[in-house]
């Protein structure tokens, strides 16, 4: 498997295949959106959209966009979803590191996402309300242990 952060550019080109995973993934979403909601977002650069295949095709996807606070950076996931609805361990671990990477490059202090009960304990990261926020270390920049949600965050 391999995950792959899409180009603006390249979304036209895949947007049929990857638009019914985008809605799977925010169809328990309190704010009432689908993939149509995102698909300008994506192509402003303004949201990211990573995927994952295999010899197979697409697998999974996975999309968010940064946060700013006013100490700190997030990196928030909207969503994820895996084509099959199963093989999701294997698939956390790919886009664990490309969007783990991407959000430390980036100076993000740490990634959010709103999950349900059932991810937010596949991924082992705190689940406060079913917001899950996991800590990056930076460079050396001190990473404050306090999120601006008030839970605490593991740190990688």
């Amino acid at each position: 498997m391999q995950a792959l952060l899409l180009q603006p550019n390249q979304v036209p080109h895949v947007w049929n295949e990857v638009a019914p995973l985008i809605t799977k993934a925010v169809a328990h979403a309190e704010e009432d959106v689908d993939a149509d909601d995102f698909l300008r977002p994506i192509i402003n650069g303004q949201v990211f959209l990573w995927i994952v295949t295999d010899e197979s095709g697409l697998v999974s996807v996975c999309f968010g966009s940064f946060d700013e606070y006013p100490r700190q950076k997030s990196f928030h996931i909207y969503g994820w979803a895996t084509k099959s609805g199963r093989q999701f361990d294997e698939v956390m671990d790919t886009f664990n590191d490309s969007v783990v990477n991407f959000a430390k490059i980036n100076g993000c202090d740490f990634i959010e996402a709103k999950v349900r009960k059932g991810l937010a304990k596949k991924l082992k990261w705190n689940d406060n309300h079913s917001l899950v926020t996991l800590t990056l270390n930076n460079n050396g920049r001190k990473s404050q242990n306090n999120s601006p949600h008030g839970e605490t965050r593991e740190s990688i």
